[in-house]
Parts: structure tokens; C-alpha cells; sequence
């Protein structure tokens, strides 16, 4: 057997390795260790993560850093993933310290690709997501360019011009049943409306005035008057015959 070498110990621990499969065959790579269930910082948070926290205190210490991340995040304005909005797939975080001082999300556009800082429109998105095959929903604000604002409410264009297009349904079907129903039926003599009866009423009251005038035309009719004397002697006439 041959005498170890001298050196460090990683350099010691080849040595050993190498002697060990000579003497009793193998190879080095039996001795490699497996890491499959190795799991670091990142794969615990990625794990545990939760958008919005609302189960209390954490028990188990996966869930203790993930609250302690969670603590970490600024929770006014998200960050957007809208490389697959195509496929009506959107991706929602909330934002970092980093992102805070620089702008980024309020100041800027917050679409994660995008860097426009002009003509931003803030929007309420009812984000809906999935933890642990729960479907949970949540209302925050985006900060968005124009041309991001598009691709966000691509969805939303599509289900209004499908009710647009109901509506006018709707309204063809309404007025073909209106042209329907006003057939024409038997004819019906219709009352006299109440003009016409004022005018009737105007004409009787004008014959009326025409008559009243017609004593005023020429002279007045002449009236015979009898004295004293006459009537005493008619009187007396009509007494002894």
C-alpha cells in the first residue's frame, strides 16, 4: 500500500479514492453523493411562496422564511410577465427594494420587458392564480405603457365585442317582431277628436254673433207712443161696447 501523500485534504481524499476501486474495483462515480432531494434557500421559498399571506402565523421553518420574504416585498404596485398574453397567461409579483428605488412598476412601466416611463395608465386587474390547486383571486394595481395597457386587456376586448355582438342579435330579433305584429287589421272609424268638436262648438257660437249683429244694421224700428187722453178713451170705448 502506498504511503499518503502530503497535501490538503481534498487532495488526500482523491488519493484514497483512487486506491480504494484499484484494490477493490468500481469506479468514482459510485461514490458521488445524490443530490435529488437536496433543496436550497430558493427551492423553500419557491415551495412555501404565497401571493398574499392570510393563514397567520407560520409553523414549520420552510414557512417561516417564506414569511420572512414575504415581510420583505412592497405590496402597492406589481410587476407583469406579459410574454405569453397570447395564450391569455399572465404572470403577476409583487415588487423588491431594488425595484422601489429605481422606479420601476410606477414610474416606469411595470411589465417586466418594458422600460417606457411616458403616458402610464394605472389598472385594477382581478388576478386570479392557483396555490396548491386552490383558485384564489386578488385585486391589485399595474402601471402600464400604452402599448403593455393593450396586451393586458386583450381579454377583455374580446369578451365586449361578444356581447356587442348578442346585443345586436337582440335588437334584429326585436325589431322583426315588431314589423310582425303591426299587420293591418279591420278598418275602425276613429271618434271625433276634441278639435273637431271645438271646432263645431265655434261655428254655433259664430251664427250667434252674426244674428246679434244683424239688429245693429240700419235704422231702429219706429214705436208709436200713445198720450193720456188716448188710452182713457180706448179705455172707456172698450168699457160701454
Amino acid at each position: 500500500v502506498s504511503t499518503q501523500s502530503t497535501g490538503d485534504a481534498y487532495t488526500r481524499h482523491k488519493e484514497l479514492i483512487r486506491n480504494y476501486v484499484k484494490l477493490y474495483g468500481g469506479c468514482v462515480d459510485d461514490f458521488a453523493r445524490d443530490s435529488s432531494n437536496d433543496r436550497n434557500d430558493y427551492s423553500v421559498l419557491k415551495d412555501n411562496h404565497k401571493f398574499l399571506w392570510d393563514q397567520g402565523e407560520p409553523k414549520t421553518w420552510e414557512e417561516k422564511l417564506a414569511k420572512h420574504y414575504y415581510d420583505k416585498l412592497f405590496k402597492e404596485y406589481c410587476i407583469a410577465d406579459l410574454s405569453r398574453y397570447e395564450n391569455k397567461q399572465i404572470a403577476l409579483r409583487w415588487r423588491v427594494e431594488k425595484e422601489v428605488k429605481s422606479g420601476k412598476g410606477q414610474f416606469e412601466c411595470g411589465s417586466k420587458h418594458c422600460s417606457v416611463s411616458e403616458d402610464l395608465t394605472s389598472w385594477e386587474v382581478n388576478f386570479g392564480y392557483k396555490e396548491g390547486e386552490v383558485k384564489k383571486n386578488a385585486l391589485v394595481k399595474l402601471r402600464l405603457c400604452p402599448d403593455c395597457s393593450v396586451k393586458l386587456n386583450l381579454i377583455k376586448k374580446v369578451k365586449k365585442v361578444k356581447k356587442r355582438e348578442r346585443k345586436e342579435k337582440k335588437r334584429k330579433r326585436k325589431s322583426k317582431h315588431r314589423t310582425s305584429s303591426s299587420s293591418p287589421g279591420p278598418s275602425v272609424t276613429p271618434p271625433p277628436s276634441s278639435s273637431d268638436q271645438l271646432a263645431g262648438s265655434s261655428e254655433s257660437k259664430d251664427d250667434e254673433i252674426q244674428g246679434d249683429a244683424s239688429i245693429w244694421k240700419g235704422p231702429a224700428p219706429e214705436t208709436l207712443v200713445k198720450s193720456a187722453e188716448d188710452e182713457m178713451n180706448d179705455f172707456l170705448n172698450e168699457l160701454f161696447l
